[in-house]
């Protein structure tokens, strides 16, 4: 009896590694809100811009990590030049070579980030945010998924929808901290989405998880300081009126 015992308990083991031990790929989809406001005689405009940009991007899971990045099917570059009286908007969207990386071993995020034709590398902790479980429940792609929800500092509300029955750990971006796969992201009440299309469980190559190694090694604070300082300086250069040229990146 107590050999059936062990035999049954070393059985159930086994199962539960495989279920929750799996690699495979998620195809996502990214929307991203297009908002920009112009005002006097280049209002009108606006009825000609393009409301959103969409990509596809890929996410390689393992027991051991996860890699979110460009699909193999590229986004096409978006570009287009509307002209005024004074001026004019060229507007070129494009999607960066940005990879988020997740060690689930060590806990570890490395993000590498396009931002004006220059490489940078992020790596930091991954931090458990203060995420709120709702209890709200809906199907994603035959998962069913629960809803959290996270507010931030300036009352932005990021709501996740995540499958804790799915065989891995992550998401996509740099949504990982949550106790199973996320499968959709609906930031700020839709200014982005990411949104599962489909699910194949067959075990990618080893050598998609290859750590992002391009770009200059900086922390989060640096990063998003550059980012400003570039935008307070285009918006300064475009004061004067003349052609504004717009880079919307995914």
């Amino acid at each position: 009896m107590k050999r059936s015992f062990a035999l049954l308990a070393t059985i159930m083991t086994t199962g539960l590694v495989a279920l929750f031990g799996q690699s495979g790929t998620i195809q996502f989809e990214e929307v991203r809100k297009i908002e920009i406001k112009l005002e006097g005689e280049m209002a009108h405009l606006m009825e000609n811009m393009p409301k959103e940009q969409r990509s596809g991007k890929s996410l390689y899971f393992s027991p051991q990590a996860t890699i979110y990045k460009e699909s193999e099917e590229k986004t096409e570059d978006q570009n287009m030049a509307m002209e005024g009286e004074n001026g004019g908007i060229r507007i070129m969207m494009s999607a960066p070579d940005n990879k988020t990386y997740i060690d689930l071993e060590k806990n570890r995020i490395i993000e590498q980030k396009e931002f004006m034709t220059r490489m940078f590398l992020i790596e930091d902790d991954i931090v458990q945010e203060g995420w709120k479980i709702t209890g709200n429940q809906k199907m994603i792609l035959d998962y069913s998924c629960m809803e959290a929800t996270q507010t931030d500092t300036a009352g932005a509300v990021t709501r996740v929808w995540f499958a804790p029955s799915f065989p891995a750990k992550g998401g996509p971006s740099n949504f990982c901290s949550l106790p199973g796969m996320v499968m959709e992201v609906d930031i700020n009440d839709g200014s982005q989405i990411f949104l599962a299309r489909s699910v194949d469980m067959t075990a990618p190559s080893k050598d998609i998880f290859k750590k992002p190694s391009d770009g200059k090694k900086v922390t989060r604070e640096e990063f998003d300081t550059i980012v400003e300082e570039k935008m307070k300086e285009m918006n300064a250069g475009n004061s004067a009126g003349g052609t504004f040229i717009i880079k919307i990146k995914n």
